[in-house]
């Protein structure tokens, strides 16, 4: 197992730091959560339960939830993912895995490189599912699916996240069994919703109109992304789209966040929002100004790489 260095840096903060390892392997992920009464002035809250990692013979604190908050573990998910689609992700997969929060939160990413899908001639995208799980319920049991372009030779990826289906942990009605099965579903419409992608390899984008739709990134982030663009914007969507990905692998480093892989991927995922919104595209160039000045008065008293805080 190859753990990142962001361990390191964070260990610092106690529960609030990141790991992440590629590979299949699940050790890490193969503890008992320990349900405990919370007690006030030591009087019992009736509604309320703390949760704890139970690791190597010690309690490590994770959250105060619902008594009525079932826990659905991390490995049980991810046993049944593999299982139930076995024979998808035994041929050209590669696995990522992210955890936060002392366990509490988990992010397990499967590229299936055997699927890609080329937009253009040599530029490729792979579909992967992200499976997401949380003992203190900030995620909802649920999946995304992704779609992955290989930037360089080097294999980094971005992240385009368009589909996504997820449970809420409370209530009896979540079923393993109908999760992979949807699961399944999506993934079978990959190639199908492609064709979007293929259309910005001819959509017209005017160097104004990129050079607008910047000041909706952080603007630390601006230069990384137009040092980008002699190498992939070439006057379409689709170019100034991979500008703005190959930035997110190559260049973005989210220096305040406590979950620094988890931040790219919520990156990723506001640079899809505009991209895939038509208003950004087709709006005339004034009223983009005018959008963008409202915007900055708004944000006037926040600080503008808000997309650095961990979400």
């Amino acid at each position: 197992m190859t753990v990142s260095l962001v361990e390191k840096d964070y260990r610092s903060l106690g529960r609030q730091y990141e790991q992440s390892w590629v590979g299949h392997d699940t050790t890490p992920l193969k503890f008992d959560v320990v349900e405990k009464p919370v007690f006030a002035e030591g009087i019992e809250i009736p509604d309320r339960k703390a949760l704890f990692k139970a690791d190597s013979d010690k309690l490590e604190y994770i959250s105060t939830v619902s008594k009525r908050y079932p826990i659905i573990k991390h490995t049980n998910i991810i046993d049944r993912i593999e299982g139930g689609m076995s024979a998808l992700l035994s041929k050209d997969v590669n696995v990522k895995t992210i955890v936060s929060y002392n366990g509490a939160r988990m992010q397990r990413i499967y590229t299936i490189k055997s699927l890609s899908v080329e937009v253009k001639p040599g530029d490729e995208i792979s579909p992967s599912i992200r499976v997401v799980n949380s003992y203190d319920g900030t995620l909802a049991v649920g999946f995304y699916v992704d779609a992955l372009r290989l930037v360089c030779t080097n294999g980094l990826i971005s992240t385009r996240q368009f589909m996504s289906m997820s449970y809420r942990h409370f209530g009896s009605r979540f079923n393993l069994n109908t999760f992979v099965e949807n699961a399944k579903k999506l993934i079978a419409g990959f190639k199908e919703y492609s064709e979007n992608w293929r259309s910005w390899t001819t959509e017209y984008v005017s160097d104004e109109r990129a050079e607008l739709i910047l000041n909706y990134m952080p603007s630390r982030f601006r230069p990384a992304i137009r040092s980008r663009y002699d190498r992939n914007f070439d006057g379409t969507k689709w170019g100034l789209y991979a500008a703005y990905t190959e930035a997110i692998s190559h260049d973005y480093i989210p220096i305040r966040s406590k979950a620094p892989d988890t931040q790219k991927i919520n990156l990723g995922r506001e640079v899809t929002k505009i991209f895939a919104t038509r208003w950004y595209w087709e709006a005339d160039i004034e009223d983009l100004k005018k959008d963008i000045e409202k915007r900055s008065r708004n944000l006037a008293a926040e600080d503008l790489d808000y997309v650095d805080e961990e979400v």
